[in-house]
């Protein structure tokens, strides 16, 4: 009667077929969906960095770009190039005798440029520090080590 509690018991042969297919589907599924996620993971981590090369490169240009134009104003704002258009379009040094000053009532000149003190000449003689931060490795042993 033992063994037939036994067999009753024990499962079909199809049905552990079905159990273990059953697992190996899902340790397969799960084992696809985490490398789906690595490989979505990778190629946005691979887009952001081809896009970090590509804006790299457009400011490399715009770098040389702005170089380029600061040397072409730099040309053409010279002193002696600025002289000679100048002469080109009719313009001549003025002579003391055509210049001429006109005084505007009611304007006030900007008041003087007065340079602010350097920050060490505020404070003359006091420290911002405390003592315990201006006291030397050897002043502190000193103090230590005398008895008072």
């Amino acid at each position: 009667m033992t063994a037939r509690k036994k067999q009753a018991f024990r499962q079909t042969p199809w049905r552990v077929q079905l159990k273990l297919t059953g697992r190996t589907v899902q340790v397969t599924v799960v084992l696809l969906v985490v490398a789906g996620l690595y490989l979505a993971v990778n190629a946005r981590l691979a887009d952001a960095g081809r896009q970090v090369l590509v804006l790299e490169d457009q400011r490399e240009s715009l770098q040389r770009a702005t170089a380029e134009l600061t040397a072409q104003y730099a040309e053409q704002t010279n002193p002696e190039r600025m002289l000679e258009r100048a002469g080109s379009l009719g313009y001549k040094p003025a002579d003391s005798d055509e210049i001429f000053y006109l005084q505007v009532e009611g304007y006030v000149p900007p008041p003087a440029f007065v340079a602010p003190r350097p920050p060490s000449s505020r404070l003359e003689g006091a420290t911002r520090l405390s003592p315990a931060y201006t006291e030397t490795l050897g002043e502190w042993m000193t103090r230590w080590l005398t008895p008072d």
